[in-house]
């Protein structure tokens, strides 16, 4: 939050107008040139709707820069401007990492696509990156429809509102230009809402198989959900190297589970062929895992550098993956991947096998570490960063607390107790640090994000 802070974001980012004009706060509203923020105390502070006007401080708060509002993209309460907060700054700080040890990936760069922008942590630092002459373009889905509040304006950067599965081809991008970086990290908003899955398997197979407005599902909507993020996967590659320039970097977010000689076949060979494209269509292929975030999760960033965009094109990738993510979409097994791929089984080669396990090892590497602390601050139990909620709903399982609780910081563990007497339970969840836990507890008490009765407090300090 301080690093969002620190470059212009949020209310924090007005002060110094009010400073310089002191008459703007006594009435209740700033008016600057484009636009009037009316009613900030009872909209921000409040909890309630936020009446949302597209303002937004720009880096340099001396010098703000006006922007009419992104219809949809708004954050409406305040909670939902921290959560769009934090993940800003997790992405943000996610791809310094990323820079800071792969310079070379992202040197002498001038343009970006970013695929699954908001909140805009990920294109606030490409641009910081390249520089006053640099610009960005970015798609991301509207708030209504389960997106992230966008807290990014820049005259340098355009957004374009709408889900990525609806794009049928590269044209459908509002990018007017072949670009040096693309960088790819969106969501399956259908794990997030089960009515979704059950709505895509009433379907007929023309109808899941089917990309086009009419989808009435939020997300990808795949017949088979853990197929979700598969087939978004491949429509980010798809979109994103059809806009790519040669030698150009592409970054994306994917995940390994690790299993060893235990995994399943499906989902190595499904591995091995997707990776093998990629491996095949650039000159320089590397895993990145985060040492601060996701440490101990599955999921890494693979930076792609040299982009071969003659032989991909010749090889009609384009075509071919929209029609494998066609076929994603509408499968029914999750073990029918590698058939719905079958396109790219010639990326699964002997030689690509054995590159791919040597990426993959060194990102099982980092994450052994990781789960490592992990037991190390389970061992230690540090009371000051645990947060205790008493009684804990019955709707409220370990899996939902972790999923609403884990975007205020890294989660250790979570305990439930049941109650010696009468009914109820109570939960401990051990944050990795305090300041987690006072985010999170801010969150429960005075936001009501596990809901308006829960109530939480901090571990004893003694």
């Amino acid at each position: 939050l301080a690093a969002m802070e620190s470059m212009g974001y949020g209310y924090q980012a007005w002060q110094p107008d009010w400073d310089r004009d002191p008459s703007a706060w006594d009435y209740g509203h700033v008016s600057h040139g484009h636009g009037t923020w009316e009613g900030w105390d009872s909209s921000w502070s409040g909890g309630g709707e936020c009446d949302w006007d597209g303002w937004w401080g720009a880096q340099d708060s001396t010098a703000v820069a006006w922007h009419p509002p992104h219809v949809g993209l708004g954050p409406k309460t305040v909670a939902d401007e921290r959560n769009a907060q934090i993940h800003f700054t997790k992405t943000y700080q996610v791809l310094s990492e990323a820079i800071e040890k792969h310079p070379g990936a992202f040197k002498d760069k001038m343009a970006f696509l970013d695929l699954g922008c908001a909140p805009g942590g990920f294109s606030q630092r490409m641009l910081e990156e390249l520089g006053p002459m640099g610009h960005g373009y970015g798609v991301t889905l509207p708030y209504q429809a389960g997106g992230f509040p966008m807290l990014l304006h820049d005259h340098r950067f355009h957004i374009q509102v709408c889900n990525l599965m609806e794009l049928q081809t590269p044209k459908d991008l509002e990018c007017p230009e072949p670009v040096d970086v693309i960088m790819a990290d969106a969501q399956d908003l259908s794990k997030k809402n089960p009515t979704n899955q059950r709505e895509a398997k009433k379907k007929s197979k023309a109808a899941r198989s089917k990309q086009g407005p009419e989808a009435e599902t939020v997300g990808v909507g795949a017949a088979c959900g853990p197929l979700g993020i598969w087939a978004l996967t491949f429509q980010e590659i798809m979109l994103g190297l059809g806009m790519l320039k040669a030698g150009g970097t592409f970054f994306f977010r994917f995940g390994w589970r690790g299993r060893g000689v235990q995994e399943e076949h499906w989902y190595r060979e499904a591995i091995m062929r997707l990776l093998g494209l990629v491996l095949n269509s650039f000159d320089k292929v590397i895993p990145f895992k985060s040492e601060i975030y996701h440490q101990a999760d599955p999921c890494f960033y693979v930076i792609a550098a040299g982009f071969c965009r003659e032989g991909y094109a010749d090889a009609s990738m384009e075509t071919r993956l929209r029609e494998a993510i066609q076929s994603i979409i509408a499968c029914e097994s999750h073990e029918d991947l590698p058939k719905c791929i079958e396109t790219l089984a010639e990326f699964s080669t002997p030689e690509n096998h054995q590159r791919i396990d040597e990426l993959l090892d060194k990102v099982g590497r980092v994450r052994a570490i990781g789960l490592s602390s992990r037991s190390t601050v389970q061992t230690r139990e540090s009371p000051e960063a645990q947060l205790v909620i008493s009684p804990v709903p019955y709707q409220l399982t370990m899996q939902v607390l972790r999923e609403r609780m884990e975007c205020f910081g890294k989660i250790a563990y979570i305990k439930r107790r049941s109650h010696a007497i009468g009914v109820g339970a109570d939960a401990l969840i051990q944050f990795a640090q305090p300041a987690h836990a006072a985010y999170a507890l801010e969150a429960v008490n005075d936001m009501k994000v596990l809901g308006p009765t829960v109530i939480a407090r901090l571990g004893k300090t003694s």
